[in-house]
């Protein structure tokens, strides 16, 4: 009788055991096709196919909370957060001006050729402006930087609609060109070269071969119809600069260089009318 007992309660205990074996198969099989649904069903974070983010940080390397970010010349303006990170989703493509501001610090500019998908990444540095300045004359100062920001944000428009180059920083210190005439070769319709001089600084002469024209119509074009050399302007910064100068410059000390091999109104910047294009050497200069 006893035996008889153990024998049945092994077989309930296999009974119960087989049960839960297909009630626990039943269980995954259903997790198995209901969680994909549910997770496909989840809202995701929303994610941009185009991306320019980065950090704004001061002088000792430590990130600037609430600083004003914006891409010059365009309506598209963020601020960076406790972090210094900011971002902007979408952003323009072509080549742009981001300026990073905030109040008693001097405004910082970095020029970027945005591509489709691309996922750069800029660090914006902030220095304080001297102590020994007045208010007025910080915020004269920080206006005038702006200025020459959103002008210059305007002036890459020319490249975005026709033709030209901006070379970036980083691109500078990726090749290191041991002159600016290295530097922007192979322009098309552009020839720079420079000259020996007397010195071992020789001058820099870019000229464009094409039917351009200067700013009063009637340069660049020969008697015989066909397009004769026209020398190109040089600007450091907002100056004009002549060849001779440009051949003293370290390529290493550029921010970055714009280059209009065309006929074009360049805002911010005063034109000849005997020259064709420009070539812009942007500095380090506050």
């Amino acid at each position: 009788m006893g035996q008889f007992k153990q024998t049945l309660g092994r077989a309930r205990g296999g009974v119960r055991s087989a049960t839960a074996t297909r009630v626990c198969c039943v269980g995954v099989a259903m997790a198995l096709f209901i969680m994909p649904a549910l997770l496909q069903a989840q809202p995701g974070p929303p994610r941009s196919r185009d991306e320019l983010v980065g950090w704004v940080l001061d002088a000792a390397g430590k990130p600037m909370g609430d600083a004003e970010v914006l891409i010059a010349g365009t309506s598209y303006t963020t601020r960076s957060n406790a972090k210094g990170f900011w971002r902007f989703a979408d952003p323009p493509t072509g080549p742009h001006v981001v300026l990073a501001r905030q109040i008693g610090y001097v405004p910082y500019q970095r020029e970027v050729n945005v591509v489709r998908s691309s996922k750069d990444t800029l660090s914006l540095l902030l220095r304080r402006y001297p102590r020994t300045l007045s208010t007025v004359e910080v915020t004269a100062k920080a206006n005038s930087a702006t200025a020459t920001a959103v002008a210059q944000g305007q002036r890459l428009i020319q490249m975005r609609v026709g033709a030209g180059r901006l070379y970036t920083r980083e691109y500078i210190l990726e090749t290191r060109p041991y002159s600016i005439a290295e530097l922007v070769q192979g322009v098309p319709g552009m020839t720079v070269q420079r000259l020996r001089g007397n010195g071992t600084d020789g001058e820099v002469v870019a000229t464009i071969s094409r039917n351009r024209g200067g700013a009063s119509g009637n340069q660049g074009v020969g008697n015989d119809g066909f397009s004769n050399p026209c020398p190109m302007q040089f600007f450091l910064d907002t100056s004009p600069i002549e060849g001779d100068q440009v051949g003293r410059l370290d390529p290493a000390m550029f921010r970055s260089v714009e280059v209009y091999p065309m006929n074009v109104v360049i805002p911010g910047l005063p034109q000849r009318a005997d020259r064709c294009g420009a070539i812009v050497i942007n500095s380090f200069r506050r």
